[in-house]
């Protein structure tokens, strides 16, 4: 199970690179003006603006870092750290009612025990006198 795990955080880890890479090459691919429409707004990249690249670099940086440090840091808040606080409530309680049914059933159980002993001396016992070791 553990390598599982840790082929599913590697395969995820290379996508994640594989996009900011092919972002990147998508700034920096030298042809003609790349042409972007997002909301209506119209975004040309390739004229040499600064301000562009900047921004598209700064862009791609901030969703490289949400994608590499947010988002398994809110998986991990989000899924693991509810589901540890239930099996630990659950084990708390497990551990409550078992506390309870050995408290209540204690004279049973020191009953039984004492029966055990008893019985098993008696056939040690018959044993040894037939002579069957």
């Amino acid at each position: 199970m553990k390598t599982l795990f840790k082929i599913l955080f590697i395969g995820t880890a290379l996508m994640v690179l594989a996009a900011m890479f092919g972002g990147f090459a998508l700034l920096h691919h030298g042809g003609p003006d790349m042409h972007i429409v997002l909301n209506d707004e119209e975004l040309s990249l390739g004229s040499g603006d600064f301000g562009d690249w900047l921004g598209a670099g700064i862009g791609l940086l901030v969703a490289g870092v949400v994608c590499a440090v947010v988002l398994p840091l809110v998986l991990l808040l989000g899924v693991a750290l509810p589901l540890l606080i239930v099996g630990g409530v659950v084990a708390m309680v497990l551990a409550g009612v078992l506390g309870v049914g050995a408290v209540l059933g204690s004279p049973l159980i020191l009953f039984g025990l004492l029966l055990f002993v008893v019985l098993r001396n008696r056939r040690r016992s018959m044993s040894a006198k037939s002579g069957v070791v």
